[in-house]
């Protein structure tokens, strides 16, 4: 689909054709151009934001993926459906932040079975599919897993004789590097289409500086009413105060990598262990790059 920085070869196998290829291509452009021609100066800033926080997604996906691996081999299953689960949501998530037709406040109070359910009928439905995983399913199946164990929590593990329940997470990783994979080219797209119209980044003004506050920790903090508490992680409060100062660049997910790469993890509090923050890095390059 583009010719240079990143790879999108399981989704070229997914539609199938160049034909198909330009035809997404294509179709996402006009929907994007569309979407671009009423953004302010303070729109274009935010969806710098929603850019960047695809990317956080793409690492929370893939860490939540590994850690339900590392629970499953330890024999906790109410641990491993959790995070198999929240594992797809953030896969699903990291997509659907660069739709053009969804408003921030849509995408930061969206509902699980919405998310679902959207990413089902734009991605992964019908003959010209760029995801080809029956994502409702998916989502259903470890759903279900997960509620099962936390509201009916069995003496014992039932599963095994229902075989598209027992592996359904067995196919989590794939979806999640083909999500990555996805949300990348949408960010292409998006930056691609900034380009053209003149709006691949933006300078926010003193009038916008509140509402850009307001717009960022919508995205990435949150709020902790008893306590009249709004947490946001120190690593974010330095991204906010760059966009502040400098502005804000559409940044296509495989160019923001290596920022992020810096980042995940690895500023206060007890670090994760080394290789499987060394894994989760190492597959998020892989499926960007």
């Amino acid at each position: 689909m583009f010719g240079y920085v990143s790879d999108f070869i399981h989704l070229n196998i997914n539609l199938g054709t160049p034909a198909a290829c330009k035809a997404y291509h294509d179709i996402w452009m006009k929907r994007y151009s569309s979407a671009m021609t009423t953004w302010s100066e303070l729109d274009t800033a935010v969806w710098g934001m929603r850019c960047r926080q695809s990317l956080k997604l793409s690492f929370s996906a893939t860490f939540f993926a590994l850690s339900a691996d590392a629970v499953g081999q330890s024999k906790i299953k109410a641990g491993e459906f959790y995070l198999a689960y929240y594992a797809m949501l953030h896969a699903m998530w990291a997509v659907l932040y660069l739709h053009p037709d969804q408003t921030l406040a849509n995408m930061t109070s969206i509902t699980h079975s919405k998310m679902a359910n959207l990413y089902h009928s734009e991605f992964a439905s019908g003959r010209s599919r760029i995801i080809v995983e029956d994502v409702k399913a998916l989502a259903e199946d470890l759903r279900f897993l997960r509620e099962y164990y936390s509201y009916r929590m069995p003496l014992n593990s039932p599963f095994e004789a229902i075989p598209e329940l027992s592996v359904s997470y067995s196919r989590l990783g794939g979806f999640v590097k083909q999500s990555i994979q996805l949300a990348n080219l949408q960010s292409h797209i998006v930056r691609k289409v900034g380009e053209r119209t003149g709006k691949a980044g933006a300078v926010i003004t003193s009038a916008d500086r509140e509402a850009f506050r307001e717009a960022f920790f919508a995205i990435n903090g949150k709020r902790h009413e008893l306590r009249d508490l709004d947490l946001l992680d120190d690593a974010d409060k330095e991204a906010r105060t760059e966009a502040l100062t400098h502005g804000v660049d559409l940044l296509p997910l495989s160019l923001g990598y290596e920022h992020m790469f810096d980042n995940f993890m690895t500023w206060e509090g007890d670090p994760p262990d080394q290789e499987m923050l060394q894994r989760v890095r190492s597959l998020v390059g892989n499926a960007l790059l």
